[in-house]
């Protein structure tokens, strides 16, 4: 059937990294939407497009990759005002760090989260899900061209200050419903379960229950975050004392009960958990049940924790497995690009070509899913959010050459509504 509006657009490429399970990829294909509706309407050759389409304003990329806008599941916005102020090869002597210079990188902040949506924009990147710990990104984000889902985070493990710390993010959620819109979603952070006390932690569920918001969690990052649930000893017990003076301080959780606390989720909201470094199977076979993600950092877990995810026993477990950047504080920059390049190195033991195709679904499909976003893959239905990047050849192995060449997109739809390049 062919149609007459002037108002659609066909954008296609030599290849089309379609991001299916089966990684599928389309020659000489492109995708159809309408101008200002975000839905795709068709995938098909740029040929048969172009017949379906034939009043369509066209583009076509002879040499290029045509692929879903990638997606940046974990990232810290709020600090990235520092260059080389942290302590990097354990964890403990990070977060030592981290706390002795907080109050100095949390100064003005506007300009650093614009310079971080703007370099996430930059790489191809147009849907992030933002881990925010006070809320002063909230209103930038909203406003940016990004398809954000708001992770508002809880933190705070001393008894006596529980009710103030969930008031004040009851607040801050409010907050960022008030700026709910089509590509701004409030959702709900847990910090971790080293850092928030289990009233608090039952509280949130209970509202991420209700409302069916995504929760993402920091999850075992750490040997000494193991130490302390399972022991309450170790480096956490004396970082409790010294900044929470706390006599003695113990664990509210051990790692599986803190799972078992989320199982109300599994079935409703979108389970978010990062890192994961130091699960065992029983751990990851409950993370199966909860039908979670896990985001792994790979840049940021070899500087902190000198350990990379074991991706072959998230395989094991049909575990799905995004990619992240996390933030400025454990990472030098936050391109997802070459987040992807780092990892293709982090595991010599995989089929590099198999691995650069899963890490790409893992910046694309599965990380939509983890955010519950209806974008990720290029199919009829979805959001129109695509990258084109052009290159000077054709790419041979397209999958691991595009991690390794690609460097910015020439063009960026997120929303239906061209972001970066050419119209």
């Amino acid at each position: 059937m062919k149609h007459s509006s002037q108002n659609i657009r066909i954008f296609g490429a030599k290849e089309v990294f379609v991001c299916d399970e089966d990684f599928q990829i389309l020659q000489n294909g492109g995708i159809a939407f309408e101008e200002g509706k975000d839905t795709i309407l068709c995938v098909d050759t740029f040929e048969n497009l172009c017949v379906q389409f034939p009043d369509a304003k066209t583009h076509f990329s002879p040499q290029g990759i045509l692929l879903p806008a990638l997606i940046n599941p974990h990232i810290h916005f709020e600090f990235g005002g520092h260059i080389a102020r942290f302590n990097y090869g354990d964890f403990g002597a990070w977060l030592d760090s981290l706390m002795e210079h907080r109050d100095s990188i949390l100064g003005d902040l506007k300009d650093i989260i614009q310079e971080g949506i703007n370099e996430q924009i930059l790489c191809g990147v147009g849907s992030v899900g933002a881990i925010s710990s006070y809320g002063d990104d909230k209103e930038i984000l909203a406003q940016s061209p990004l398809r954000v889902v708001y992770f508002n985070e809880a933190i705070g493990s001393n008894p006596a200050s529980v009710d103030f710390l969930y008031q004040n993010f009851l607040q801050r959620f409010e907050d960022s419903r008030k700026l709910k819109s089509s590509t701004f979603i409030p959702a709900i952070a847990l910090h971790s379960p080293y850092s928030l006390h289990s009233i608090m932690a039952k509280h949130l569920i209970a509202l991420a229950t209700k409302e069916c918001a995504p929760l993402s969690a920091h999850f075992l990052e750490s040997h000494y975050e193991r130490e302390w649930l399972e022991t309450s000893s170790g480096y956490f017990r004396g970082f409790f004392q010294r900044l929470a003076s706390l006599k003695d301080p113990t664990s509210f959780y051990t790692p599986l009960s803190f799972l078992e606390m989320l199982s109300p989720l599994s079935d409703k909201s979108p389970i978010l958990l990062t890192h994961c470094l130091h699960t065992s199977l029983k751990e990851l076979a409950q993370i199966a049940q909860l039908n979670a993600t896990i985001v792994m950092c790979p840049r940021s877990n070899r500087l902190l924790s000198n350990r990379y995810f074991d991706i072959k026993s998230s395989l094991t477990h049909h575990i799905p497995v995004a990619i992240g950047t996390d933030g400025k504080s454990s990472n030098f920059n936050v391109n997802l690009l070459d987040e992807l390049r780092f990892a293709l190195f982090a595991y010599p033991q995989m089929d590099l070509l198999e691995l650069a195709k899963m890490l790409i679904l893992g910046v694309t499909s599965r990380a939509a899913k983890a955010l519950g976003l209806q974008n990720g893959t290029l199919q009829t239905g979805k959001n129109v959010d695509f990258a084109l990047f052009d290159f000077p050849e054709s790419l041979n192995q397209s999958p691991l050459s595009f991690i390794l060449h690609a460097k910015k997109p020439q063009i960026l739809y997120v929303n239906a509504k061209c972001v970066y390049g050419s119209r």
